[in-house]
């Protein structure tokens, strides 16, 4: 069964609305929450769930606009938040039944910087236990039998089926992208340190991103100003990009790892870019790249060791198999070892900033195709690269596969050149977006 909201309601559309009077707080609320209560039985994308809170926020947004008081661009706007971030009155899980459900005493910076853009958190979505590769309960709204992907599955679940018009996840090596791409919407992983990552559960302070889910580029913008406190981005959207970027097209690594429906999509996007006369150009990896999941896995595991051994071993009973492997693979990860991989991190970080010489952007695929089965949450060989290295990455829809499933691109961006990778992302939405909209409709 498909239960992907259409037409997908924007943000930037939607503030417009209830700028004008046209739709209220209260109202907007209750369409996410009628999705709630029709889609959830069969998705399972909430862990927590607080409508009388959520009420309670969106009366007196409504309140505050009767009085001219308008908060920012998420001014009632309905925002799920992933279960290993904090939100005030809500307990924060992370999927792992021996933690405490003592409600979180304040907001992750984060989530206090969107409560004070107007957002509304209708409650906490599911996340993979510890943010790690155990299959979730939620389903993806495209196909109940596929996974939504990981770890933030809930959150593009939710955004996906117009539970919320938009969500924060998380990404450590694909958590943010893939699940976006598997569920049809939009995702943005930043650069390092970029948003505040206070009142998040920690997993790898080398590699975690925090980061926005939603239905388009503008959206992801949107979600990004509010959350770092800044109106720094979105006003380079305002006027609509003409000017094609130059792009990069990666190969070898990635094309390997593309399933045959992936790779005809990646050669419709490809003819639809050259026909709108973006000049396109091979980009080849150099030799280092080849060893990059090996460094990426290696400094993951010994980092999430580090972290959680205390109590993986007073609650090992309570750990799934996926992160319990994670877990003994990082005990057996060497100091030295983990300094090997912070030494390539800084390398390929340095050697990949050249691909940037001939081009504004690269062009992966996000995924290796579409999502698969429910017994796993997919490859996250397309996306722990960028985490590593901690180049900026967004995930755009570009198709529909033959078996019903959606296929995305992943665009990535020099991280000095933040405000041209984002204009080059709206211009190849601008682009592909009619063509997606066109088979989902």
């Amino acid at each position: 069964m498909n239960l992907f909201q259409t037409p997908p309601r924007t943000i930037a559309e939607t503030q417009q609305a209830i700028k004008a009077g046209t739709l209220s707080c209260r109202e907007l609320l209750e369409e996410c929450f009628g999705n709630i209560g029709t889609k959830e039985e069969k998705l399972h994308a909430w862990a927590h769930l607080d409508r009388k809170s959520a009420f309670q926020q969106a009366d007196e947004l409504d309140e505050e606009l009767k009085r001219g008081v308008w908060r920012g661009p998420l001014h009632g706007i309905p925002v799920g938040i992933k279960d290993i971030i904090d939100v005030k009155g809500m307990p924060t899980r992370a999927a792992l039944e021996s933690r405490d459900d003592t409600p979180a005493k304040q907001d992750a910076m984060a989530v206090a910087n969107l409560r004070l853009e107007g957002a509304i958190f209708p409650g906490k979505t599911v996340t993979t236990q510890l943010a790690c590769f155990d299959p979730p309960p939620t389903r993806n709204p495209w196909n109940q039998e596929h996974t939504p992907g990981g770890s933030s599955s809930g959150s593009a679940a939710a955004v996906a089926a117009g539970m919320c018009l938009a969500a924060v996840g998380t990404q450590t090596g694909g958590s943010i992208i893939r699940p976006a791409a598997f569920c049809g919407i939009a995702g943005l992983k930043s650069t390092f340190g970029m948003v505040d990552r206070h009142g998040v559960v920690l997993l790898s302070d080398h590699l975690d991103h925090v980061g926005p889910l939603a239905q388009t580029v503008v959206d992801l913008v949107i979600m990004l100003d509010c959350m770092t406190d800044q109106a720094t981005y979105l006003p380079l959207l305002i006027e609509p990009v003409t000017e094609p970027p130059r792009i990069g097209w990666l190969s070898g690594f990635f094309s390997a790892r593309a399933e045959p429906e992936m790779q005809q999509a990646l050669t419709m996007v490809s003819d639809e870019l050259n026909a709108a006369d973006a000049p396109i150009r091979e980009c080849p990896l150099p030799a280092e790249f080849d060893s990059i999941l090996e460094e990426h896995l290696a400094l993951m595991e010994y980092e999430m060791f580090q972290g959680l051994s205390t109590d993986y071993e007073q609650n090992r009973d309570y750990y799934g198999p996926a992160i319990s492997k994670v877990l003994e693979e990082g005990r057996w990860v060497t100091p030295e070892r983990y300094q090997a991989s912070l030494d390539y991190q800084t390398q390929i970080n340095q050697i990949m900033r050249r691909c940037f010489a001939r081009a504004e952007i690269l062009i992966s695929p996000a995924t290796c195709g579409t999502a698969p089965d429910l017994s796993t949450t997919g490859n996250p060989s397309m996306n722990a690269p960028w985490s590593l290295i901690g180049f900026p990455t967004i995930t755009i829809p570009v198709a529909v596969s033959e078996t019903g499933l959606p296929l995305g691109i992943q665009i990535i961006g020099h991280p000095d050149k933040f405000d041209d990778f984002l204009k080059a992302a709206q211009w190849c939405e601008n682009i592909l977006r009619p063509g997606y909209l066109e088979q989902i409709s």
